[in-house]
C-alpha cells in the first residue's frame, strides 16, 4: 500500500512536533541545570521592566503570569522584581506567553551572550 504525499508531510510534522516537544521539555523541566542570564545589573533592570511592562499590556497579574508558566508566584514575583536573577530558559518561556521575541527585551550584544551560556548549559559545557 502506497503512503501518499500527504500523509508522509503531515507523519513528519507530527515526528516534528513531538522532537519539539522532547527539546521544550527538556529546556524547561524543573530543577534543570539552566544557568540565569549573564550579563550587568543594568540589563536585569531592564529586562524586569520590560517584563512587567508586557505582563501588564496582556492584563495578567503575576500570579495569572506565574500559574501559566508553572512556577510559584514568589518566583515569579522575585524574578520581576531582581531578588532573584532570571534563567535564559525561564526567559525563553515567559516570552513565549507573553508572545515577545528575546530581543526585544535584550540588547544585542547580551543577547549573543545569553544564547551562547544557553547552549553551554544545554550541552552540558561549564561556563566561561
Amino acid at each position: 500500500m502506497a503512503i501518499s504525499r500527504g500523509a508522509r508531510s503531515s507523519e513528519y510534522r507530527s515526528k516534528s512536533v513531538r522532537s519539539g516537544e522532547a527539546l521544550g521539555a527538556r529546556l524547561f523541566r524543573p530543577g534543570s541545570s539552566a544557568q540565569p542570564v549573564r550579563n550587568t545589573g543594568d540589563t536585569q533592570a531592564s529586562i524586569r521592566s520590560a517584563l512587567r511592562r508586557r505582563r501588564r499590556t496582556l492584563g495578567l497579574t503575576q500570579e495569572g503570569a506565574a500559574r501559566v508558566l508553572g512556577m510559584p508566584r514568589l518566583t515569579y514575583h522575585r524574578i520581576e522584581t531582581g531578588a532573584r536573577h532570571i534563567h535564559f530558559t525561564e526567559l525563553a518561556k515567559i516570552c513565549a506567553l507573553f508572545n515577545c521575541h528575546i530581543g526585544e527585551l535584550v540588547q544585542d550584544g547580551q543577547l549573543a551572550t545569553a544564547f551562547i551560556h544557553a547552549a553551554k548549559a544545554i550541552l552540558g559545557e561549564a561556563p566561561e
